[in-house]
């Protein structure tokens, strides 16, 4: 997508790297999943 991001093709918004909405309809920026960092080079998400 546009902002170096992510492009939704449902709905035509475009999000940065951080999940911020920066175009289109979207109400609100994508929500950032729960992690942990296991070691220097591992995250696990979810």
């Amino acid at each position: 997508g546009d902002y170096q991001g992510w492009f939704c093709p449902c709905h035509g918004s475009h999000y940065d790297t951080s999940g911020r909405i920066r175009k289109g309809p979207a109400p609100a920026n994508l929500a950032v999943p729960e992690y942990v960092f296991l070691d220097e080079t591992t995250v696990r998400i979810g």
